[in-house]
């Protein structure tokens, strides 16, 4: 049976660093409660004026190609994730959407697929879901996913525009900007690789964060019901952990780490703690939100990203992947990512 692997992974950050006081001393209106504390956010990366969605989606393949194996040439499939969509600066850009920029800039084949897709902070992981799929079923042989996030412009509107001391706009400010590019191909070896992903969407939820224009000043904005986002994950994720585990055969045990979505510290450690009954033993919970903040569908890949570069994991480790994303849309991905520790220069 064919099994699909991470190939390779290139990450872009911005080189400024934008504190959470700095955001507060911004404010006309201050919290009622302590920001940093609360979500575990101090930093964030935050992109120059000359950079967008587009420009920190094309570092991050440059970086990812000059990791890999593969040149341009070889990738069957270009697919991009990212919830934002600007380019040549803070311009909305839909159509062409930004895969056909990228295809061509990264000088593809003519005959390359390319097409973009979002699934809010659940985008790259369910791009994954995809790829992996297409691999599987001889669709492709080889592709990258690819998010540029310039998703701080709604920290720059809730800033603006929050009045009260406690609104809507605030999870805003948690937000990081980041380019993430992925490789993944058929592996070698069946140890290596995916062993399954999966999503469930809970659509009741949709509602609580929306993303749109904002409704008093041009530019985006962000309006999230955090506490009723996380009251209603929490109360549903250990049943649908042990549902996954039924499906799929597997306890906490059999992981090294788990890396979730990065929303907050608090908000990750709640609800791993719910889990713990049904995982038997909680893995080493990967997190970066403090230096990065809520980078948006490259969370994950952020997180593995640093953890890799400093030499911090097990040898060919084994990842849950647990996405936690606005919709309410919940995904597992299991892997081993023995070819990505080789790319950054482990030695196998």
């Amino acid at each position: 049976m064919i099994r699909a692997q991470f190939e390779s992974l290139g990450v872009y950050l911005p080189e400024r660093v934008v504190s959470t006081q700095e955001l507060i001393d911004r404010m006309p209106a201050k919290p009622l409660f302590d920001l940093e504390f609360l979500t575990g956010v101090k930093d964030r990366r935050w992109r120059s004026a000359e950079q967008d969605s587009y420009t920190m989606a094309m570092a991050a393949a440059m970086d990812c190609l000059q990791k890999s194996r593969y040149r341009p040439e070889d990738l069957d499939v270009i697919i991009c994730s990212s919830i934002s969509h600007f380019k040549g600066g803070l311009h909305l850009w839909m159509k062409p959407d930004m895969s056909k920029f990228l295809k061509k800039s990264l000088k593809l084949r003519p005959d390359a697929m390319s097409f973009s897709m979002t699934n809010a902070c659940a985008g790259m992981l369910t791009a994954v879901h995809i790829l992996n799929n297409m691999i599987k079923t001889g669709a492709v042989r080889t592709g990258m996913i690819v998010s540029g996030e310039c998703i701080t412009p709604i920290s720059d509107t809730a800033v603006k525009e929050i009045k009260d001391p406690v609104d809507p706009q605030f999870a805003s400010l948690t937000v990081g900007d980041s380019g993430v590019a992925l490789i993944m191909d058929r592996a070698a070896d069946h140890d290596e690789g995916i062993d399954f992903v999966d999503f469930l969407t809970l659509a009741d939820f949709a509602d609580l964060c929306l993303a749109m224009p904002s409704i008093e000043n041009p530019g985006m904005a962000m309006y999230a019901k955090a506490v009723e986002i996380h009251q209603e994950v929490i109360l549903r994720l250990p049943r649908i952990i042990k549902f996954m585990m039924e499906k799929h055969r597997f306890t906490g045990r059999d992981y090294d780490y788990v890396i979730p979505h990065q929303t907050s510290t608090r908000a990750i450690q709640t609800a791993l703690d719910l889990c713990i009954r049904h995982l038997e033993v909680l893995p080493e919970v990967l997190i970066g939100i403090d230096k990065f903040g809520n980078t948006a569908s490259t969370s994950h890949f952020v997180v593995l990203h640093d953890h890799l570069a400093r030499k911090r994991l097990k040898k060919n480790s084994r990842i849950f992947f647990l996405s936690l994303a606005s919709g309410i849309a919940i995904g597992l991905v299991s892997a081993r990512i023995g070819s990505l520790e080789a790319c950054y220069g482990y030695d196998h």
